[in-house]
């Protein structure tokens, strides 16, 4: 993506298919050209321009995958801290109750609510609605979603999270760890759950081995998590985790795109260097890291120039004479 400063001018508004004034940008020069209010990365959506910013509170999308900790339980709702400018709100009706139980929500259930979620819980949401006044509304009622237990959590720049096709996501078997990349720039790193487990859930329901979590419920996957959270992580497992973790903090340092690939490059490069995790964010060693995700891409943007140049020279001498 393009890096802009404040002041630069981003796309000229006259002819026609001229750009569409986005986020982030604002008329000037007599109305003929389109300029960045701030630093950031430009972005275009057929016409429409927006530039994004480089730091900046989560703003919140609809079908975002977040992250976040339950600070205070209000009335029929918890508040949780996402890192947006305010508290999101997870309404009691938005979750799955026990026992996956179809049903209006009642008074008992209301006094119930620490049994769900309590103050300090970490839990994965997906984001309902977002208003004007930049409040953001959860749910969980996908099985998926719900509380984290036995984990690590890491915070980014929630603009180095791009939308995924998967943010649950597994490192390969002999790392064993798996990711909840959201949205709003919080990562949680997680030993991989059995599979033997998932399997076995499967079959009680009526499916067959490798079926696993598509015939899975909500009350399902609380019985899985529950024996993840129940069985304590051993020397290796842990470290394997802080690795996983630091390599999320590495890329967040760093300023690169935190995704399954990145993380697992850090990783690798640790492991080659047999770095124990708490040497990874030292100085030193954190840049020589990054550098690895870092020259990766510069590498690939260099052979994607070439090859569009070589491009264009094949279609000068088509074209030419």
């Amino acid at each position: 993506m393009e890096a802009l400063v404040p002041g630069e001018e981003v796309a000229e508004l006259a002819g026609e298919g001229s750009a569409v004034r986005g986020h982030g940008t604002y008329v000037c020069r007599g109305d003929t050209s389109l300029v960045s209010c701030g630093a950031g990365y430009l972005e275009r959506v057929n016409k429409l321009v927006s530039v994004v910013p480089v730091r900046g509170r989560y703003g919140g999308e609809v079908g975002d995958l977040v992250v976040g900790t339950v600070v205070e339980i209000a009335h029929k709702a918890w508040k949780v801290d996402v890192g947006a400018s305010r508290l999101a709100t997870l309404a009691l009706s938005s979750v799955t109750l026990p026992n996956d139980a179809q049903r209006i929500r009642t008074h008992a259930d209301a006094l119930a609510m620490r049994a769900l979620y309590a103050e300090g819980d970490v839990v994965c949401c997906e984001v309902m609605a977002v208003h004007g006044d930049g409040s953001v509304h959860l749910h969980t009622r996908s099985n998926r979603y719900g509380k984290l237990g036995n984990g690590r959590l890491v915070a980014v720049n929630s603009h180095l999270v791009r939308r995924l096709p998967r943010h649950f996501v597994a490192l390969p078997r002999d790392v064993d760890v798996e990711l909840a990349v959201g949205n709003n720039g919080v990562v949680w790193v997680q030993r991989a759950l059995d599979a033997a487990w998932i399997d076995a859930e499967a079959a009680e329901t009526g499916g067959g081995i490798g079926d696993s979590d598509a015939l899975l419920s909500a009350e399902a996957w609380r019985r899985v998590r529950a024996l993840h959270d129940a069985r304590p992580l051993d020397d290796e497992a842990a470290a394997r985790c802080a690795r996983a973790r630091n390599a999320v903090a590495v890329l967040g340092a760093a300023g690169a795109l935190v995704n399954a690939e990145n993380v697992l490059r850090v990783y690798r490069a640790a492991e080659a260097e047999r770095l124990a995790p708490k040497d990874m964010v030292a100085g030193a060693h954190a840049q020589r890291l990054a550098a690895v995700v870092v020259g990766d891409l510069a590498y690939g943007a260099r052979k994607r120039r070439k090859r569009r140049l070589s491009d264009d020279d094949d279609d000068f001498a088509l074209d030419g004479p």
